[in-house]
């Protein structure tokens, strides 16, 4: 049974929400998650720049500024890994709302939003840890990731790499670009690679190769506490960084990038912690349309 409305008042820090934008679903779903928050009294924020006027006259809050405890995340997969690229060494639990056709990385659908919000107010669930990957350019570091750092091509022209694991070159690219992925992003750029699918209990890494002229290279899987150095050599055309799908770093020859551990995971809310991961697999990346 559920408490009343005063039990909001129990919880002192606010909640934050972020909404997916342009999106007319989204929208939808943020105003059941408010209706909710308002009924317990539980006070709430919601991400400044919102676009939605049904959303506007609500208070607002910078997530660079601030990291509440608990945010919910509404919209795709894309929504929550640029929320993460924004809080960095903030370790809130992040409920995460399913707004669209895809959202592997998200637990909640939206036709059971309003009684999912009242089980993240109560600590009705389960929190899942999911290791990260640190990744340096040229020796300054740049961001911890959730899903891959992909080295790729500027204007359709071949990029050389050189790739060391540990100390020792396991691969020199002639290609397009690398992937390195966590196995949480290996059913992301990884697979359309040619990677392999990842169970996500599993602490490993994944090096995928970019459309190589030796046909020879397949991607690798490594142990999860490796150091991965990509370097493009000088004769190399100049490339793209790309960590969790935002290009953060324009890449010239002679350039390197240092990816390991990082140490601060990222925590998620699940309420079906026992739903079968092959399952969900299926449903929402192998039979995507």
């Amino acid at each position: 049974m559920y408490v009343n409305h005063k039990f909001g008042d129990y919880i002192l820090e606010p909640i934050g929400i972020i909404v997916k934008r342009e999106s007319s679903l989204a929208e939808e779903v943020a105003l059941k998650v408010v209706k909710v928050l308002d009924s317990f009294n539980v006070k709430f924020l919601i991400e400044e720049n919102v676009e939605y006027k049904s959303l506007s006259d609500y208070s607002k809050f910078n997530l660079q500024d601030y990291v509440p405890g608990k945010l919910i995340v509404i919209g795709g997969d894309g929504t929550l890994l640029r929320t993460l690229l924004k809080i960095q060494d903030k370790t809130p639990i992040i409920m995460g709302v399913r707004a669209g056709k895809r959202g592997f990385l998200l637990d909640v659908e939206r036709y059971e939003v309003e009684e999912r919000v009242k089980d993240f107010l109560h600590g009705r669930y389960k929190v899942i840890e999911y290791p990260r990957l640190s990744v340096y350019a040229n020796n300054r570091k740049l961001y911890c990731i959730l899903n891959d750092s992909v080295v790729i091509s500027k204007m359709a022209k071949m990029v050389r790499l050189t790739v060391s694991i540990d100390g020792q070159t396991a691969m020199r690219i002639d290609g397009d670009g690398v992937v390195v992925s966590t196995t949480v992003g290996s059913t992301a750029y990884g697979l359309s690679a040619g990677g392999p699918i990842i169970d996500p209990r599993l602490n490993v890494i994944l090096v995928a190769p970019l459309n190589p002229v030796q046909l020879h290279l397949r991607p690798i899987v490594i142990p999860g506490d490796s150091l991965i150095e990509i370097s493009l050599t000088a004769q190399s055309n100049e490339a793209y960084l790309s960590l969790d799908g935002q290009i953060v770093e324009e890449l010239r020859p002679g350039s390197t990038i240092a990816i390991g551990p990082c140490p601060i995971s990222v925590r998620i809310a699940r309420f079906r912690w026992w739903e079968n991961f092959y399952e969900k697999l299926y449903t929402r990346v192998l039979t995507y349309w």
